[in-house]
């Protein structure tokens, strides 16, 4: 299947075969999408083969969270040589929000003045957050999951979408497994999640992995989790049963996921409320629950912070509080309807 035919795939591929010492940023939700767009962008240089990712293309991404300053040096060092291969050497940054204030300073002299055979790549998922000189030297372009996908998603499993359309919108990597399966080989009970809250926060506070059925209940547990707080009547309680699972390690991570979760959620009663046909929805397995509520006053204070929340490099903020504001802000944004439905 083609995976990169959109309009701005096309875009990206004119941009950097016109010219030479370019810099461009994806810039987009799904870093993975990005990742994989960028990839697919430079394999299909005329010149490309695999000896090249050895001589000619250098893929730089976060490790323990940031991007050093010995990886700028890497790229450094890369561009002292001409290609082996070809017109071009390919610098793919993955997630370039990531790199600390010392090496985005470093990475500046790198985008001032590239050699003319290089292809500066990055992705970010939160552009605002680089610094206003790095965005200032490079091209952005925005680049988000083609509706296209999504619909060929619905097309080929039916009524059974519903259960991983979420994660697959949410989760490119979710997103691609699912296209290439059969969808009479998916085990869709396996898709399940616990009904209790102990087995929905015992299955979030498992170690996360890159597995997709694994990331499709994961998701679904956190949408289940927003909805036992929406639907329960002592708010506080239920908290105080559930925050241990944001503390300890790995916790500021979870929180993040919830926000996500939330934040979709809000958006979704949102567009309920204008169009109940929309096809933005995303929680669609949810949509029964969801047709019961209407924005309450403080929806657009709540997105916005979920928002401005989710494209922040760093935090210090707890992780607790995190999940606290999260949870608060569906409880309180989500209002029942008087009948219930429309």
């Amino acid at each position: 299947m083609e995976w990169f035919n959109g309009v701005a795939n096309e875009r990206l591929s004119r941009f950097l075969a016109c010219g030479s010492g370019k810099s461009v940023t994806l810039v987009g939700r799904d870093s993975e999408y990005l990742r994989a767009s960028a990839i697919s962008t430079i394999e299909a240089d005329p010149k490309w083969n695999r000896k090249r990712y050895i001589e000619d293309f250098l893929l730089i991404e976060p490790e323990n969270g940031n991007i050093g300053i010995d990886r700028i040096r890497d790229i450094e060092e890369m561009m002292l040589h001409k290609p082996a291969i070809g017109m071009r050497k390919f610098v793919l940054i993955h997630q370039c929000e990531k790199m600390t204030d010392e090496s985005a300073n470093a990475f500046l002299k790198v985008l001032e003045e590239p050699p003319d055979f290089a292809t500066l790549i990055m992705t970010t998922s939160s552009w605002q957050s680089l610094l206003p000189t790095v965005r200032s030297r490079t091209i952005s372009i925005v680049m988000d999951i083609p509706e296209e996908l999504m619909n060929k998603l619905k097309s080929d499993y039916g009524e059974r979408v519903s259960g991983i359309y979420a994660a697959a919108r949410q989760n490119f990597t979710v997103l691609r497994f699912f296209l290439e399966q059969d969808p009479e080989s998916v085990q869709y009970e396996s898709l399940e999640v616990p009904s209790d809250l102990e087995g929905l926060t015992q299955l979030i506070r498992e170690s996360v992995n890159e597995d997709p059925i694994d990331l499709v209940r994961r998701r679904r547990a956190f949408a289940a989790l927003c909805k036992s707080f929406v639907d329960s009547r002592s708010f506080f309680s239920t908290f105080r049963e559930v925050s241990p699972t944001f503390a300890g390690q790995g916790s500021f991570e979870r929180a993040r996921e919830l926000v996500e979760v939330s934040r979709s959620l809000l958006k979704d009663v949102v567009i309920l409320s204008a169009d109940t046909h929309n096809d933005s929805l995303m929680n669609i397995d949810l949509l029964e629950w969801l047709v019961n509520f209407k924005p309450g006053k403080e929806i657009l204070e709540d997105f916005m912070w979920c928002d401005r929340f989710l494209r922040q490099r760093t935090s210090s903020l707890s992780a607790t509080l995190v999940s606290f504001r999260a949870l608060h802000s569906l409880s309180r944004s989500l209002a029942r309807r008087e009948n219930g439905g429309y």
